[in-house]
């Protein structure tokens, strides 16, 4: 049985707990980068895995985030490899985070990663941007789980800074405005923390 660069086997990994314990600790140790202190809840309710503290003008002010984490994977389809180099999918239901539409100051943090070393990425998403993402989101549904939404993030092989969401399942042949939406801009966004003020409202940068 080996053991990888980590000192993991696939078997202990899935013994060390949910993949989202990881996600949260990355986010953990990138939020203190960005000057947050992260409180996690005694239990997830309210979709909040975080609380977020930190210093302003000598008071301190508040935010609060779900933190989720996907796998990324290397494309595997021809028509894929033309366009894009690694992708991450992850089901939502239609409206799993709808009630904190209104919300300014609550934050969905989704950490992509290959599982090794640092090959990661981070972005912050205020939650009525993710929530419109979820709505643009590939359609699935089955008699059983009903309907769901698969949320496909993949980076481009041309601009290796650039990541889009699939609006659309299948071959594409480039990458347009109608069957993707770019999100790079939440790529390492930590600076939209700072833009909620206490009341919820967002300053102008």
């Amino acid at each position: 049985m080996s053991i990888n660069a980590e000192g993991l086997t696939p078997e202990m990994r899935l013994q060390a707990g949910h993949y989202e314990v990881l996600g949260e600790t990355y986010a953990a140790f990138e939020l203190f980068e960005h000057g947050w202190n992260p409180y996690s809840r005694f239990l997830d309710v309210d979709k909040v895995d975080f609380i977020l503290r930190k210093l302003h003008a000598s008071k301190p002010i508040y935010r609060e985030a779900q933190v989720k984490f996907g796998k990324l994977y290397s494309v595997g389809s021809k028509w894929e490899k033309a366009l894009f180099d690694v992708t991450s999918w992850r089901l939502f239901k239609p409206d799993e985070f709808s009630a904190y539409d209104d919300r300014k100051d609550f934050f969905l943090i989704y950490v992509l990663s290959a599982g090794t070393g640092t090959d990661r990425e981070i972005f912050v998403f205020p939650i009525k941007e993710f929530n419109r993402l979820i709505d643009l989101a590939i359609t699935r549904g089955s008699k059983k789980g009903g309907t769901k939404k698969a949320m496909y993030i993949s980076r481009s092989k041309a601009d290796t800074g650039r990541w889009f969401m699939r609006k659309v399942g299948g071959k594409m042949e480039r990458i347009t405005e109608e069957n993707c939406i770019e999100v790079s801009r939440f790529r390492r966004a930590f600076h939209l923390l700072d833009l909620a003020d206490t009341k919820g409202k967002v300053r102008s940068s």
